[in-house]
């Protein structure tokens, strides 16, 4: 009887561990395309990213590949959907060696500490990562985060 009572109370502790960390990490993968500018930006171009969400911090990670220009910058930006915004933080990127319109993004170099503000603008689906080249400065591929957070 003691075994079994010790059984059903580890698996309890077991399920709330799980359910707590299910709750204080969340994340969302990201697909980076041109159509989803506007208006659009044709390019050859792509990329994935995930977005994690732990307690305060957003960790991004990911990679691109085939820009039309040489890539100029990414950035972590504010916007309602699907129009222009403001940069929040730039992403720290890391570019194939031999083609300067392919590379990634370390989680590990792009974790930043939200204030409740941010979090709030996260929550409410109005981030989104940008990424720009020498050929479309104001950004060649995007891809929105949407809601994410409690």
């Amino acid at each position: 009887m003691k075994r079994i009572l010790f059984i059903v109370i580890s698996a309890g502790i077991s399920l709330l561990c799980f359910a707590s960390n299910v709750q204080a990490q969340q994340a969302k993968k990201i697909i980076l395309a041109g159509y989803k500018h506007n208006p659009p930006v044709q390019t050859s171009g792509s990329g994935m990213a995930t977005v994690e969400l732990h307690g305060d911090t957003l960790t991004v990670k990911g990679k691109f590949e085939n820009l039309t220009g040489n890539f100029s910058g990414a950035y972590l930006m504010v916007s309602l959907r699907g129009q222009g915004g403001n940069q929040l933080y730039r992403l720290k990127t890391t570019l194939d060696k031999n083609d300067k319109t392919s590379g990634r993004f370390v989680g590990k170099e792009n974790q930043f500490v939200l204030s409740p503000a941010e979090k709030k603008l996260l929550k409410d689906g109005d981030l989104y990562i940008n990424i720009s080249s020498f050929e479309n400065r104001k950004g060649e591929l995007r891809g929105d985060i949407g809601p994410l957070g409690e």
